[in-house]
């Protein structure tokens, strides 16, 4: 059996289950394997055959976090076909994919008042869609969902200022109380879905240029929203665990990510040498 055949039958079959952009993900990277080897079978993967694929990339000149990804995505496919009993001993059992932290964008505390006071005071100057963009932007800053689970975000999710939400890429359910910053974000709506969220790039762009006519000059994307909800938890004191769980993550250390990039929880711990006597 052909590998690519088997991976983009599998594909196929999980589309409706996974994200458009997962789809994208794994079919991007399914196509640099098949250009590395393209009548593979899935006896011929080994952990050798894997070695031998990771040099090609880092030859070819991809960043290390490219590589790793493309490892993780044919590590996904292989723990298939064992699931499948296509094969029986799992070739990645001795290669270890390096996770490599990346730089997150996001708002400082200042900026993100700045911007939402801005949006406040002046969203009648904005374009219709530039307005529904920072309004949903915002939203994601003091909640935390993600563009896709804010996408889907329905009123009937919506309870006593409170949401309760399956979250769409992890399956993880998640329950967020509503601070007031974000109601007042919330449009008037008794049912349905509650934000006009267009495709990552036109949303992106029309997000940019209105928050360019409030002053904001960040290269702000869909994204940086939920890193700037997650360091402003920490930032003011929200302990790492329920920053965790408001999130929607699995384990602490994907929250810890968070963590080395606030100078200021560094700065406010220490402090407590002071009280030492």
């Amino acid at each position: 059996m052909l590998f690519i055949e088997f991976a983009r039958k599998y594909l196929i079959e999980a589309a409706e289950t996974l994200s458009p952009l997962t789809v994208r993900t794994y079919y991007w990277n399914l196509n640099k394997i098949e250009a590395y080897s393209p009548s593979l079978s899935v006896e011929e993967i080994t952990a050798e055959f894997i070695r031998d694929y990771r040099t090609h990339l880092q030859n070819l000149g991809n960043k290390e976090s490219t590589v790793s990804k493309a490892l993780s995505v044919f590590r996904t496919f292989t723990n298939k076909l064992i699931l499948d009993g296509i094969i029986t001993k799992n070739p990645f059992d001795r290669i270890k994919i390096r996770r490599v932290p990346s730089q997150r964008g996001f708002l400082t505390i200042h900026e993100l008042k700045s911007l939402y006071l801005n949006f406040l005071d002046r969203a009648p100057t904005l374009l219709k869609n530039e307005q529904d963009s920072l309004r949903t932007f915002l939203f994601s800053c003091f909640t935390g969902l993600r563009f896709g689970d804010l996408k889907t975000l329905d009123a009937k999710e919506i309870v006593n200022w409170k949401i309760h939400k399956q979250m769409h890429k992890t399956g993880e359910a998640v329950y967020i109380p509503i601070p007031i910053q974000a109601r007042l974000l919330l449009p008037k709506i008794n049912k349905g879905r509650i934000f006009h969220v267009a495709d990552n790039a036109y949303f992106n762009k029309r997000l940019r240029s209105g928050a360019k006519k409030l002053g904001c000059n960040r290269h702000l994307h869909c994204h940086m929203a939920r890193h700037t909800f997650a360091t402003t938890c920490i930032t003011i004191g929200i302990p790492l665990p329920v920053t965790s769980k408001l999130l929607g993550h699995r384990n602490l250390e994907t929250t810890l990510i968070y963590a080395k990039y606030i100078d200021v929880l560094l700065d406010k711990e220490m402090k407590k040498f002071d009280h030492l006597k």
